[in-house]
């Protein structure tokens, strides 16, 4: 307990106790309780063995929201040296608290669905975060009811990837996960209008490196077909229309122009589309080009 100089206390007094142990200053002449609930925002102790570490480490693990229960649980251990009727006591505790509600079975299953959709994709830890963030705030506002679990675990990540200018489609997720396309748009419809969101699409120039190196393109060839597809999307709008088509259809045109051997079934299959629309997003292309 210390004695400070601060602020002065209703009754005139100047000085005034910090109780760090509860978290309060008071007043040392009148006792009024002027401030609660204080952070210690200082470094911990140092400690040298175990028992030091114990007794000094005041903070744990940081929240996490990719956990169902943010990090949170209290695991019990029934294999210590306990009599019967503590082994008994404490066997029943556990077997209370694994007894998850509802809500925490809903969350473990949409944060392992978001962590496996991550992984196969080589998503950063602040994407997942991000999504499984984004997730919990449409549980809340209790827009799962009726939907399915996964499709909205698409939506979040895809929601979250855009917000962060990861260049990502949602027939991308949509084919990792084992919904419909058409639930899964229906959802993101639904998501969108809730929260009032504004989404950008995916422009068909983010997705050139990401085919690109797929197909171990020269750096010309990506030049070349940045800027074609600059100069087509100047003239003519295509919402609408999937954006990696123009972009395996600019990467072809450029392999052409620069003598470079790319044929459409691997440009298309680096791209996941058919060759059929490579072909028809290339006449488009040359269409604008020649005019």
């Amino acid at each position: 307990m210390t004695v400070v100089e601060t602020d002065t206390c209703e009754c005139g007094s100047t000085k005034f106790h910090v109780d760090n142990n509860r978290g309060e200053i008071t007043c040392n002449t009148c006792g009024l309780v002027l401030r609660d609930n204080l952070l210690d925002l200082g470094r911990d102790k140092q400690f040298f063995t175990n028992e030091e570490r114990k007794k000094r480490d005041h903070v744990g693990s940081p929240l996490r929201n990719l956990l169902p229960d943010m990090g949170l649980s209290t695991s019990m251990d029934t294999h210590t040296n306990l009599s019967v009727n503590n082994k008994k006591k404490f066997y029943r505790l556990n077997k209370i608290q694994n007894n998850l509600s509802w809500n925490k079975k809903h969350l473990s299953i949409a944060m392992n669905e978001i962590r496996r959709l991550c992984g196969q994709l080589s998503l950063s830890y602040q994407v997942s975060e991000a999504s499984a963030t984004l997730y919990r705030k449409i549980l809340k506002k209790d827009l799962v009811k009726g939907r399915s679990i996964k499709s909205m675990v698409v939506v979040a990540i895809y929601i979250s990837c855009r917000q962060m200018n990861i260049p990502m489609t949602l027939s991308e997720l949509g084919d990792l996960s084992s919904e419909p396309t058409k639930i899964i748009r229906k959802s993101y419809k639904t998501v969108v209008r809730a929260f009032n969101l504004k989404i950008s699409h995916v422009s068909p120039i983010e997705l050139i490196p990401r085919i690109g190196g797929e197909l171990k393109i020269s750096n010309k060839v990506e030049r070349d077909a940045r800027e074609i597809l600059k100069k087509v999307l100047e003239v003519q709008n295509f919402s609408g229309v999937d954006p990696k088509g123009l972009t395996c259809a600019s990467i072809y045109f450029s392999g052409m122009k620069n003598n470079e051997k790319l044929t459409q079934k691997d440009i298309a299959d680096a791209g996941n589309v058919t060759e059929v629309t490579l072909r028809n997003r290339l006449k488009d292309l040359t269409k604008i080009l020649n005019t």
